[in-house]
């Protein structure tokens, strides 16, 4: 062990993983129900993207929110008495 302690070395923003990867799939999926299938029914792919971006919304809130109450700072969640 280094003696850091867990807050000095998580100095990280919470959402920003969830922002890259629902942007990704969004705009994936998106681009891909435009492109491959214009005659045919692309509603479930544009479920896929739907989800996506609702994950990009999500990590840009958590991102700017900043680190919540509810976080364990040694991962996970703890929702005990918080």
């Amino acid at each position: 062990m280094t003696g850091k302690s867990v807050d000095s070395t998580r100095r990280r923003r919470p959402g920003l993983w969830l922002a890259i990867v629902g942007g990704l799939v969004a705009v994936g999926f998106a681009i891909y129900a435009l492109l491959a299938a214009p005659d045919s029914t692309s509603g479930p792919l544009w479920i896929v993207a739907g989800w996506g971006a609702l994950v990009f919304i999500y990590g840009l809130y958590r991102i700017i929110r900043g680190p919540s109450s509810l976080d364990d700072p040694r991962a996970g969640t703890d929702a005990n008495g918080r």
